[in-house]
């Protein structure tokens, strides 16, 4: 009886469900296999936040067997909806070999529009594809642009990169303080990339940019 009063609960939750803060909470109170009905209902009705955190939950395996296929088939749906984090993560699902879907150019080519309105950590995953040449040409001067406009917007992993680009002296002139100046947070914080290029260019000789302040973003922001 105990156990029938409990599934009643959960399917009025279910059935009752209309935002996606409710699916959330029906997913931590009663688990994932309760809360897929629910987000499918709120798929039905377009909801890209639904379908890109259905996805998530496919990819991780999240209290379910992982689907890469299912995955896919709502970052899809998700990013032709204007859903940026679902188009991100879909390019990323490109970039896999461990997937069926593993496609560079399909990948490069799905960032282009989220990187170009905004979305930080596509500007950062643009950046990647034009600094080492993934399915295109190196293009150090768009590269250092979209990953000085995802520092701009916070997303810190990007400074890694410029450090990279200042150390190594890919596509502007070396310097190694402003390359400190870049690293130094995220070297800190454990980020690999910047404590491999912090390692490999011994920035901590360099703690001062003295160049000319050439351009309009010198150092990152805060």
């Amino acid at each position: 009886m105990k156990i029938l009063a409990i599934f009643f609960i959960i399917f009025l939750s279910v059935v009752n469900a209309t935002t996606l803060e409710e699916v959330r909470e029906i997913k931590k109170e009663y688990g994932t296999l309760s809360a897929i009905k629910a987000y499918k209902k709120l798929i039905k009705k377009n909801n890209s936040d639904a379908m890109y955190e259905l996805a998530r939950i496919y990819i991780k395996g999240d209290g379910i067997d992982k689907n890469i296929t299912k995955a896919h088939n709502l970052l899809l749906k998700a990013s032709k909806l204007n859903h940026n984090e679902a188009t991100y993560t879909l390019s990323k699902l490109y970039l896999s070999k461990k997937t069926a879907y593993f496609d560079k150019a399909k990948a490069y080519n799905t960032i282009i529009d989220s990187a170009n309105i905004g979305h930080a950590k596509s500007q950062t995953l643009l950046g990647k594809f034009l600094l080492f040449g993934i399915a295109v040409d190196k293009d150090y001067e768009k590269a250092i642009y979209y990953f000085k406009e995802a520092s701009k917007s916070k997303d810190y992993s990007a400074n890694c990169y410029i450090a990279y680009m200042y150390a190594s002296g890919s596509g502007v002139f070396p310097n190694f303080g402003r390359a400190h100046v870049f690293a130094k947070d995220q070297y800190k914080k454990g980020n690999k990339l910047c404590k491999r290029v912090w390692k490999d260019y011994n920035l901590g000789k360099y703690p001062k940019d003295n160049s000319w302040k050439i351009g309009n973003y010198n150092k990152p922001v805060k």
